[in-house]
């Protein structure tokens, strides 16, 4: 006889909700796994400026533009400048800027003095 045969109920169901979250938890991590997969995917490669890191594609451009034209280059490809939402992805930024001078997705032209990101959110702090 199995030890699994000397369980008892609430032992056995026990171990049958653990065994079904490993299966949700496996599940989640094959849907990351695979969108992280389409995400690499999508990064041009070989390209000077593209940068993977979090799930999310960075670009920094070696041409000198305005905050209007390099926002809409962006747009053009689908992106728009980044939102920070962490001191984590400030430091990132700051780390494959460098010394380079980077437009980021914040701006007061609806109301000057007013700081929104370009999805509409506001400043939180700053």
């Amino acid at each position: 006889m199995s030890s699994f045969g000397n369980m008892n109920i609430s032992e056995k169901c026990g171990m049958e909700r653990e065994y079904e979250e490993m299966n949700i938890n496996n599940s989640d991590v094959k849907a990351e796994r695979e969108y992280m997969d389409i995400q690499r995917r999508r990064t041009p490669q070989n390209t000077d400026g593209w940068i993977y890191y979090q799930s999310s594609i960075y670009f920094i451009s070696s041409k000198i533009k305005s905050w209007d034209e390099s926002r809409r280059y962006c747009t053009e490809k689908g992106a728009d400048l980044i939102i920070i939402n962490s001191r984590e992805e400030q430091d990132f930024v700051k780390k494959i800027s460098a010394d380079a001078k980077v437009w980021i997705g914040l701006t007061d032209s609806d109301v000057e003095g007013i700081w929104k990101w370009v999805d509409g959110s506001t400043l939180t702090s700053g």
